[in-house]
């Protein structure tokens, strides 16, 4: 059975809205199921937020050595653990961004959101073509959310991004590494990564909010890495879509993993 029909399968068996694209650039054209669907982008939105703040940094207009107190009112809800923490607390930016990933610290989120601006991802995403991804809000802002302020973002776009990181062509194969280095040490591991072999290296991001689950993110894999992205709305059952997503994630692995051995 081609890739493709595996996943929608897997996804066959689970209620939800998913929405799917992988790449591997050496197996040619992308495998994409639901790819330009619209999704809340819960935490993965963190990813751009990521990507804008080492590019500011190359342009010269942040330095992640700067050094930014914690404030009371600056603690949110949710994932992390600068909430926890004292005020008056001294973070760099390099801490914030790299807490925001690798814990999805809401809190740090919105202290970088704050330093650069809502309107520079948004920006910087339409500036790679990126259309639909939108930050359109803070973490856990529910009165603008209830306004219908959402931030956004699709399977294809994510793939877009993370396949120019993958290749070195954020900025530069340096800046495009650090981006990798940092969703490497990932703690959130129960998607993508999960029924992978041990030893895989894994570059994700998870976010999850009321009925909606994903994960993105670049495998490193024998032969060569690849993206795949993966997103679901509407879902009934969580851990259901979850664990439908780290199906998804090995049938990728082993579909390319098979194509390199010629199997």
């Amino acid at each position: 059975m081609s890739l493709h029909g595996s996943i929608q399968e897997i996804l066959s068996e689970v209620p939800g809205v998913f929405g799917v694209a992988t790449h591997h650039p050496a197996k040619g054209k992308p495998i994409l199921i639901n790819e330009h669907e619209v999704f809340p982008a819960a935490s993965v939105i963190k990813v751009p937020i990521l990507v804008e703040i080492l590019l500011q940094r190359d342009e010269g207009r942040v330095c992640l050595d700067e050094r930014i107190p914690l404030r009371d009112r600056d603690k949110v809800d949710g994932s992390g653990v600068l909430k926890e923490l004292s005020e008056g607390t001294e973070l760099t930016l390099r801490d914030l961004a790299t807490l925001m990933t690798v814990v999805s610290d809401n809190t740090a989120t919105n202290m970088i959101i704050e330093r650069i601006g809502t309107e520079a991802v948004t920006d910087r995403m339409r500036s790679l073509g990126l259309e639909r991804t939108v930050l359109a809000r803070k973490m856990y802002n529910f009165a603008q959310a209830a306004l219908g302020k959402e931030n956004t973002c699709t399977p294809y776009e994510m793939m877009r991004l993370l396949t120019w990181v993958a290749e070195g062509r954020i900025s530069s194969k340096s800046t495009s590494d650090e981006i990798i280095g940092i969703m490497a040490k990932q703690q959130y591991r129960d998607k993508i990564p999960l029924l992978l072999p041990d030893d895989t290296r894994v570059a994700n991001k998870t976010g999850s909010i009321t009925g909606v689950t994903h994960d993105v993110g670049i495998v490193f894999a024998p032969g060569g890495s690849y993206v795949l992205c993966t997103m679901v709305k509407n879902i009934e059952d969580k851990l259901q879509a979850e664990r439908a997503i780290a199906e998804v994630s090995k049938a990728a692995y082993e579909y390319f993993c098979s194509q390199v051995s010629g199997v």
